[in-house]
This record gives structure tokens, sequence and C-alpha cells, in this order.
């Protein structure tokens, strides 16, 4: 008995040793403080049990992290600000198909701005030559930035999503694409769809691909060049060598589908354990309502100074309908809000997560991105829905589909549709329990979102790349992987078949016609 224990202990101190203090480098260049949050959740967790990072990111710690060095690319938020000028911009409505016209002019604008500011510059040269023992990416369609990999001696690398996989992300770690129940993140279909839904379905999933194959991956190729040189391997062939893909999505806000082994649906990393007490006057603020706290934020990327004024006066309106009610607004401005009614409270920065946490908050107002809905879905509050762009849409027919809450439409808001549907929120009590149940899905696993992403993490490093959860499909042609020259192979036969039955049955007629005529 004794030395059984001996041997599962030094099993495990063996184990852990394999990936002890591995040296990881992290890729996340994506300036969005929703994206960036899940991320750093995790690479902060792997530093913290003693791993050694260096971490690309545009929201830095505060204060230096032990083992987690940051590369500072918070400049980017202001260069966001210069692709508004060219057309993109994030405080308005956007449709579908723009959303994937218009990433590769994001792609292209914001990649060289960070591949050639002074610090990425030097830590090029910095690792160049070094080994790394992992790469964790944020796969989103930035592969160019893998250039890296060559430099730190081509390690396993690790992808992650803060979303809900594109169509054109499956594909990286062989999961099946099958627009026939599998809704596009993009668009408002649920996986039970409509003829019509399906064949929008089918046709952003078309041009997703025509972008990313015209548009996208030259573009990656040209950077990949450009900053790191002559690379053996292709931006393409870097971003589909992925050892392992971690979704920070789960069931809660997503639908059914099939996944291989190397991907892992472990749900929000980012929401907090402990979560930090509220500044004691919005702390009072909220104690003193009489019916309950109705938050409205609009979230990172669209601000609420942004909205129109009638837009904002139908909510002005529809708060002042409610005088029990109390309703706190994120409000990036220091002049006050035209026409704010008694029961409101603005302030340009609001804890989030520690309002969702409070007892007395009943609704939610938001564009439903991901992470605030899993915040909310965490927290069990339900969800007033403005979705404006990417996968918004998608995630509010989630949000209606299991009565969690409801949407109002950025364009058609007005007092009357405003005022219904809180009225709504307000007074009838499904809303609550459907989004409870949610919140027992998104709650009920086996240990924490951001330590299931770790320990996945370190299993490819102990397996070195864990090159056995990479399916076989990864390495057919695409006219293999749909069985075309097997059907073209089986068509070819049954011709030749035919046709030689045919040329048989036409030399009998041709002989025996001669002689009848003869006989004739």
């Amino acid at each position: 008995m004794v030395r059984h224990l001996w041997y599962i202990l030094l099993g495990t101190v063996l184990i852990l040793s394999v990936c002890d203090g591995a040296n990881i480098l992290c890729i996340f260049p994506v300036p969005s403080y929703s994206h960036q949050q899940p991320l750093l959740a995790v690479s902060r967790e792997l530093a913290a049990r003693g791993h050694n990072l260096i971490v690309i990111n545009t929201n830095p710690s505060k204060s230096p992290l032990k083992n987690h060095r940051d590369i500072d690319l918070g400049f980017l938020y202001k260069e966001l600000e210069e692709l508004k000028k060219k057309g993109l911009s994030l405080q308005s409505r956007i449709s579908p198909y723009k959303i994937v016209h218009d990433y590769k002019l994001f792609m292209e604008y914001i990649t060289p701005k960070a591949m050639e500011a002074p610090q990425m510059q030097e830590l090029i040269k910095e690792v160049n030559g070094t080994k790394f023992d992992l790469i964790i990416y944020e796969s989103i369609m930035l592969s160019s930035f893998l250039g890296f990999s060559e430099l730190v001696g081509n390690p396993p690398i690790v992808g992650m999503l803060t979303i809900n996989p594109f169509v054109i992300s499956d594909p990286l770690v062989g999961n099946p694409e099958i627009p026939s129940y599998i809704p596009s993140v993009l668009l408002p279909n649920e996986h039970r769809m409509t003829f019509m839904e399906r064949v929008n379905n089918f046709l952003i999933n078309a041009y997703y691909h025509y972008v990313k194959i015209c548009y996208m991956d030259p573009l990656q190729e040209i950077f990949i060049k450009k900053y790191f040189g002559n690379v053996k391997r292709t931006a393409y062939e870097l971003e589909r060598s992925i050892s392992l893909m971690i979704i920070t999505s789960d069931l809660a806000s997503s639908y059914p589908k099939p996944v291989h082994p190397n991907t892992v649906y472990v749900g929000p990393t980012h929401v907090e354990k402990n979560v930090p007490p509220l500044p004691q006057d919005i702390e009072k603020w909220m104690n003193e309502s009489e019916e309950g706290i109705i938050y409205f934020s609009l979230g990172s990327n669209m601000k609420g100074t942004s909205v129109p004024a009638e837009k904002r006066n139908a909510f002005i309106r529809a708060f002042s309908m409610f005088p029990r009610v109390r309703v706190l607004w994120k409000w990036e401005s220091d002049e006050k809000l035209p026409g704010q009614p008694d029961n409101v409270l603005v302030k340009k920065w609001l804890p989030q997560q520690a309002i969702l946490a409070h007892p007395k908050t009943r609704i939610f107002i938001r564009q439903v991105g991901l992470q605030s809905f899993q915040e909310a879905t965490h927290y069990g509050v339900p969800i007033l829905g403005v979705p404006l762009f990417a996968d918004q849409d998608f995630n509010a027919r989630k949000l209606i589909k299991t009565g969690a809450g409801r949407v109002v439409d950025f364009q058609n808001i007005a007092f009357e549709n405003v005022f219904e549907n809180l009225k709504e929120l307000l007074t009838n009590s499904s809303y609550k329990e459907n989004m409870l149940t949610l919140s027992k899905i998104t709650n009920d696993k086996p240990m924490p979102a951001v330590e299931t992403a770790v320990w996945w993490i370190e299993y490819v490093l102990r397996h070195n790349g864990a090159p056995h959860l990479r399916p076989a499909c990864m390495d057919l042609a695409w006219y293999q992987y749909y069985s075309i020259d097997i059907v073209a192979s089986i068509a070819a036969i049954a011709v030749s078949f035919l046709s030689i039955c045919f040329y048989c049955v036409k030399m009998v007629v041709k002989k025996l016609m001669p002689s009848k005529l003869k006989e004739e």
C-alpha cells in the first residue's frame, strides 16, 4: 500500500515537472477590452503557477506581476479612432456582410501599427534564436504574428477564442462546417433554422471563405515575410498547426455541435472568483433603491455618449416611468447627462461584475457581447439587449430562445418599445428564472473555466504538443475530405461500365440488323 502511494506521488511529481516553469509567449494584439480580459485571466493564472510568460497585449497590468512580462500595445486603442476616418466605426449598427468585408481593413491597418512599434521590434530582436516551450495565440485571423514561432524554436501553438467560433475558425483544427444547423456567429440565427435562414447562413459562410482566400490569407503572407523574413512555413501553415483550440464559451451561450478532441469549450475565464467590494457611494445608492437596480452600459467598444440624442432621450423617458427603480448608467463624459432623472446615477466607469453580483440588480442593458452575456448569466441577471455588430445578434437570439431576456433593435429605439420591454422584464419573473437556469448550466463544471484552460495548456506542454489530438482530416486535400475523389472514381467506373454495355449492345444490334434485312 505504501509502495503504491509512493508510485502515485512520484508519478504526480514527474508529470508536474514536465511543464514546471515553461517559457510561454502569448500573442494577444487585438485592441478590445472585452477580448483581452478572458485571455489575460489565463496568462496571469499560468504566471501564478510558476510559468514564465511574455505577453503581447493591449491591457497591461497596472502593477508588475511575477513571471508575467507585458509588451504594451495599448496605443492601438487610439489607432482605432483613426479607422473611423476609413469608414470602420464601432459606434453604430453594422451589417454582418460589412463586418466580413471590413475585417481586412482592420488587419491591414492594425498589423503594421503593432509590428512596427519600437517595443515589438525590440522583442523580435530579443527572442530571435531563443527557445520557448509554447505559444498561446488569439486565433482571430492575425496569423502573420505566428512568425514569432520561427524565431523561438517552433514550439506547439495553443489557439484561444473569446467568441464563439467563426466559420473560418473551425477548419483550423479540423472541425466540420455544416451550415444546415451550425449557425454563423455573425447572424441572428439559432441552430434550428428556417429555409431562408439556412440560405443566409450558407451565403455568409461562403462570403467569409471568399474574403479569407482572396484577401485575408494573401495579406497575412505579405506581413509575415515583411516582419519575419524568409520563414520556412507560411502564415496559413502556421495557423493550421495549432495543437489545441480553447474557446471561452459553453452551452449556456452557444449550441451543440461536433468538435474534435483538440477543441475545448471551457466557459468564461474572465469571471472573477472573488468580486471586489463596490465603492461606498455606489453601494449606498443601490441599497437604498426600493424596487431594485437597472444597470445600463453599452460596453467597451460602444460608448453611451455615442448614442444619438433621440435614442438616449427614449431611455431617459422610459427610466423616469419607474421612479421606485434606480438606474446606474455608464456615461463616458464629464458633462451632465441631459435630462437626467432623479432615479438615474451616471458614472464614467462602473465595476460591472460587482454591480451584477449585487442582489438588487434586476436588469442589465447591454449590447450582448459574449463576455457581458456570460457575466449576466453567471450572476443570473436578465438582459435587455441592444445588439450592434459582430456576434451580438447571435448572442441576442440565444437570449430570446432561452427566454432569459429581451432585445431592442438599435435602429428602432423609441420610448414605447424601451418602456414596454423594461415593464415586461420587471414584472414577469420567468426571465429571471430562465437566466438562473442558464447560470446553472454555465456553473455546473468540474473546475472553474480558467483552471480548465490552464489544465489543457499544461496538457499540451506535458505531451510535447499533443499530436495525438490532431485529426487526420487536417492532412487531407479538400476533395479527399469531402470524398469527391471517391465519388468521381465511382462515377467514372459506372460511366465506363455503362459505356461498355452500350457499345456491346450497339455491336450486337449492328451484327443482327444486316441478316434481318437479307431475310426480308
